[in-house]
């Protein structure tokens, strides 16, 4: 499905996401790596169109838009000490689906899937581009 905008009336996605993570201060990213939670679409877009469980699962492992989770202490930090990107915790970034380590973090420690938030732990290198918004990547 190409990109489509989202209906996300109900909640903002970053914050929908943030909330679903929970706390990450528990969670130390090392080196130049960057943990990424995974944006999953939500069931509709904005013309009304449903997506299928199966093609929204499918987010999880195709997915190419997320949400910078943590950085690691040298995430875009040069062989100098100098920050070369302005990435922080927060922004929407695209990396391409095969790059990382894909992870699942079980925030609440549940036997359900459904609390489950699909991520990657990546370096800062692979990250592509920022977007403003996690529709504007498919």
């Amino acid at each position: 499905m190409p990109a489509a905008l989202m209906d996300h009336t109900n909640e903002d996605p970053r914050e929908a996401l943030l909330k679903k993570a929970g706390d990450l201060s528990g969670i130390e990213v090392l080196g130049s790596d960057v943990l990424l939670l995974t944006y999953m679409r939500p069931e509709k877009t904005r013309s009304g169109i449903i997506l299928t469980d199966n093609a929204r699962h499918e987010d999880a492992y195709q997915g190419k838009c997320f949400l910078v989770g943590e950085l690691g202490p040298l995430a875009f930090v040069d062989e100098n000490g100098e920050k070369f990107r302005d990435i922080k915790e927060g922004d929407w970034v695209c990396a391409r689906a095969s790059d990382g380590l894909a992870l699942t973090l079980n925030p609440t420690n549940s036997v359900s899937s459904s609390d489950a938030v699909p991520c990657r732990i990546i370096q800062d290198i692979n990250i592509r581009l920022r977007v403003s918004a996690p529709d504007a990547i498919y």
